[in-house]
């Protein structure tokens, strides 16, 4: 598990954005591809600031399939030899398993000329086979009015007075794989030594009220007051709540905010993966970047790229984050997952 350094960020600092130089980064009048999108207002937010701008410069019609990551991912295995989705938008850890599958071909700041502007972790991290669109942030979100003391750390998930009042994400569900992960380091362990995650989950288990198995259902229990504390949810949610006057706090914990990044996948075979290439690169070019990240709250994946008002307060500082190897968590995912629902979950 790595702690992301502002060096990481900066290595591609200052690099020339060549789209304009680059054969086949001109209008594409009549073209279209298919790929995929989160629905609610983060779509609203992806159209306004991404796709509508590439579509009015290109000509090009951009379909975008709604769903979950798990049914895009599953349709690009099943349909790989005639992709139903030319180009897969993905979270962790299904990024890394369509890189395992062999899904998605090989992208390169030759044809994708913005990746020179990217930092270099959020692209050489999926093997140079996906390059990312924007990370959100892990914590720790808690009622301020229900607990005699704020919360800063991990560790203060465990202080006896919580006891019964804390709520951790439900393995597979989103932010699990990242818990276990934290916990193991908390204790010791490593991505390949997780058995001190499950001895922190035995500790932690009289403090957990009951497992979320989404954003909707953690900030539920929190704003009713169910729980006092809800550990590994991204930053969005919990601003949702304070944004509407609750008193709620979102915390980025000293041990390391855990990181959760949206990723561009194109698959072998695409109808027209020289489109999809196009649209990367105007995704993750500055004007694009800022639009959207300071929309959704997000962080950019260009080290260049300015955010204001409430994303720049709310988005962390990068030696806050922490990033692991997913290679590595992946194959163990099914082992995790029995083994939770027989020891933590009972």
């Amino acid at each position: 598990m790595t702690r992301l350094d502002r060096r990481s960020f900066l290595a591609s600092t200052g690099a020339i954005t060549l789209g304009a130089m680059i054969p086949g980064m001109g209008r594409a009048a009549g073209d279209s591809f298919t790929s995929t999108v989160f629905g609610g207002v983060w779509e609203q937010n992806y159209r306004k600031a991404i796709v509508d701008s590439f579509e009015a410069s290109t000509g090009a019609t951009v379909n975008l399939q709604l769903g979950s990551s798990a049914e895009w991912l599953t349709n690009a295995i099943v349909n790989r030899d005639a992709p139903e989705i030319d180009m897969l938008m993905l979270p962790y850890p299904d990024s890394i398993k369509a890189i395992m599958a062999d899904i998605g071909i090989e992208l390169t700041p030759e044809d994708i000329p913005n990746i020179a502007n990217i930092a270099p972790v959020w692209w050489e991290q999926y093997k140079k086979r996906g390059v990312g669109l924007d990370y959100a942030s892990y914590g720790i979100a808690y009622r301020t009015d229900l607990v005699d003391a704020p919360i800063t750390k991990w560790e203060d998930l465990f202080r006896p007075e919580l006891a019964g009042k804390i709520s951790i994400p439900d393995i597979g569900t989103w932010g699990s794989w990242e818990m276990l992960v934290m916990l193991a380091k908390l204790r010791g362990g490593s991505e390949e030594n997780l058995e001190p995650a499950f001895e922190a989950l035995a500790e932690l288990k009289p403090n957990i009220r009951r497992f979320f198995t989404s954003s909707t259902d953690a900030m539920s229990m929190l704003d009713a007051g169910e729980v006092v504390a809800v550990g590994m949810t991204t930053n969005i949610p919990p601003y949702a709540l304070i944004d509407a006057g609750k008193p709620v706090e979102f915390v980025f914990p000293e041990e390391g905010a855990m990181v959760g990044m949206v990723s561009y996948h194109i698959a072998e075979g695409a109808s027209n993966p020289e489109l999809c290439k196009q649209f990367i690169n105007h995704a993750i070019s500055l004007e694009a970047q800022e639009a959207f990240c300071n929309a959704v709250i997000a962080g950019p994946v260009r080290p260049d790229a300015k955010l204001t008002g409430k994303a720049a307060e709310r988005v962390p500082a990068l030696d806050q984050l922490t990033l692991f190897d997913w290679f590595r968590i992946v194959p163990q995912m099914p082992m995790l997952t029995d083994r939770w629902n027989y020891e933590v979950s009972l």
